[in-house]
C-alpha cells in the first residue's frame, strides 16, 4: 500500500532457485557468461531461497567449490565492516547514556 513500486532490473530476479542449483550442479562447466549470475542470486536473491538453496546437502559440495573460486566476491568491504563498528559503537554510547540518565545517585554518607 505505501510501499514504494520500484521496478528492479537484476538478475538475480531471472534465475529460479532450481535454475541455480541446475548451473551449480554442472559448475565449474557451465558457460562464462552465467557465473556472475550464479553470483548475483547468491547475494541479492530472495533470502528464503537462497537459505534453501544453501541448505541443500546434497548441492554442498558443488556449492563449497563456488565459494571458494569466487572468495573475493563474497568478502566484506572495509566499508561495511567499519559502518558495523560504528553502529556497535553508536548502540554502546547510547546505553551508556541511558544508564548514566537513569542510575540511582550514590548517597553521600
Amino acid at each position: 500500500m505505501n510501499a514504494p513500486n520500484r521496478l528492479v532490473d537484476s538478475s538475480a530476479f531471472q534465475l529460479t532457485r532450481e535454475q541455480t542449483a541446475d548451473l551449480l550442479y554442472r559448475y565449474p562447466h557451465v558457460p562464462a557468461a552465467e557465473a556472475p549470475s550464479i553470483l548475483t542470486f547468491l547475494r541479492k536473491g530472495r533470502h528464503l531461497d537462497v537459505g534453501m538453496l544453501t541448505g541443500d546437502e546434497r548441492l554442498k559440495p558443488y556449492l563449497d567449490r563456488f565459494t571458494a573460486d569466487h572468495a573475493k566476491h563474497f568478502r566484506v568491504g572495509f566499508g561495511g565492516a567499519s559502518a558495523v563498528v560504528a553502529a556497535l559503537a553508536a548502540a554502546l554510547v547510547v546505553c551508556w547514556l541511558i544508564w548514566e540518565a537513569v542510575k540511582p545517585a550514590a548517597h553521600a554518607a
